[in-house]
């Protein structure tokens, strides 16, 4: 369950631990902006499903710090995500992840 289809081509769980490879070099302002923008830092491409943002967006300034706080104390994990593949290369035949 680390892997999503669907009309925006196909998505992959994030690293959502303190490691360089998922929150560790996020800002607690970046993740908020996230959460709030939909977009990856704030500023990057679109967050995919299954990433439920607009719920999240809807969360106090003070309960979106908590949680960074929360994910900031998980043990850190390496695990790259791989990149979204877009609906015109998923469509083509790419392998299923």
């Amino acid at each position: 369950m680390t892997a999503w289809a669907g009309p925006w081509g196909i998505s992959f769980a994030s690293n959502q631990t303190p490691h360089p490879d998922g929150l560790g070099l996020w800002t607690e302002e970046q993740f908020i902006q996230t959460m709030r923008t939909g977009l990856h830092l704030g500023v990057g491409r679109a967050v995919l499903p299954p990433m439920p943002w607009p719920a999240y967006s809807k969360m106090t300034d003070e309960d979106m710090r908590a949680v960074f706080a929360f994910l900031k104390t998980l043990p850190p994990i390496a695990n790259v995500a791989p990149q979204p593949i877009p609906p015109s290369l998923a469509q083509a035949g790419s392998p299923e992840p």
